[in-house]
């Protein structure tokens, strides 16, 4: 008996710190909700130390943000004394990331798109979203660009962004939803979809292959002013394979960018190997021409990829079908 009733007086007393005004005594017994979560920073701080982590700058954090400049640095400031760690280094009017800064800015970065994605799941089927994409410069201005008004016109309710970088995706560093690379495949870590391979043809523009006329043998081009993409050697396996001397041919311009060597080959009086998948668009128009000669395929090829966690998400499989599309009419 003598238990029972200390057993009722100690239940009475935990009772008691339910009660109003018992926060104080909930405290210490650790029922406080914000120190539960006490390793949380604010999210506002986090915000401000992603952005201006991703462009480098508090002035452009503070534009992207609608915040002013001084605003975003004291977020920062507010992080840094929360954490007890410098995010930045700052030098002059230069900030620059410190070591723990580097790994903390791609743990929020993929943390935020996370929180994001989440949000936008939830919004309405009839609501806009948005989709960025990230690409190669030369593949976003030529095959990409030609293209996407057909993917606007099928899904109105989805605004397209794109990102051209040459650099490796890194979808908690950048923002990224999904990216089409080129490449050998075997991406880790991400959904990957084969989607085309290329070949590498000799080409010209209307008016030079009208000029050449019915050319059939490889050396009836030798002396023509030949375009050479230094980023490739397969031109040489092209005069290799229609029985011509590399050596002949080596004489003329040499551009180290794709995009700038299909222009050199359109605009002037010239020929040149160019990969089709970025001269296509101009291929379907006739302005550029595939001379008579046999081409040689590419040794890379289109992928789609992006985080596992996105593949079902509406937006990107509205992406995806189109890109299948219009992979299979290429």
């Amino acid at each position: 008996m003598q238990i029972a009733g200390e057993m009722r007086r100690t239940l009475r007393n935990k009772l008691d710190q339910f009660r109003p005004g018992a926060l104080s005594k909930l405290e210490p017994v650790g029922f406080d909700s914000n120190r539960m979560r006490r390793s949380l920073p604010p999210l506002q701080t986090l915000v401000a130390f992603e952005t201006a982590a991703r462009l480098q700058s508090f002035t452009l954090a503070a534009s992207e943000l609608n915040l002013t400049q001084p605003a975003v640095s004291q977020q920062v400031k507010l992080l840094e004394h929360r954490l007890g760690v410098k995010l930045f280094r700052r030098r002059n009017n230069m900030i620059l990331l410190t070591e723990q800064g580097e790994q903390f800015a791609e743990d929020v970065g993929e943390l935020l798109n996370t929180l994001g994605e989440s949000v936008q799941n939830l919004a309405p089927e009839e609501g806009r979203s948005t989709l960025t994409v990230s690409l190669l410069p030369s593949f976003a201005s030529t095959w990409f660009a030609s293209r996407s008004h057909r993917f606007l016109e099928a899904n109105p309710s989805i605004d397209l962004i794109t990102l051209s970088t040459v650099a490796k995706t890194g979808f908690g560093q950048e923002d990224a939803d999904v990216a089409i690379r080129w490449g050998p495949g075997g991406y880790t870590d991400v959904y990957e979809e084969y989607l085309f391979g290329e070949q590498h043809m000799l080409m010209a523009s209307a008016r030079t292959s009208k000029a050449i006329g019915d050319v059939r043998d490889i050396q009836d081009l030798v002396g023509l002013p030949f375009i050479h993409d230094t980023n490739y050697s397969e031109w040489r396996s092209v005069i290799e394979l229609n029985d011509g001397d590399p050596v002949d041919f080596e004489d003329g311009a040499y551009f180290g960018d794709t995009s700038a060597t299909v222009n050199a080959v359109l605009h002037g009086n010239v020929i040149g190997v160019v990969r089709d998948v970025i001269a296509q668009h101009l291929l379907s128009t006739g302005d550029l021409v595939q001379l008579p000669f046999k081409p040689v395929k590419g040794p890379f090829s289109y992928y789609f990829i992006c985080p596992e966690r996105r593949v079902d998400q509406p937006r990107v499989q509205a992406f995806l079908a189109w890109l299948r599309r219009e992979a299979d009419s290429a």
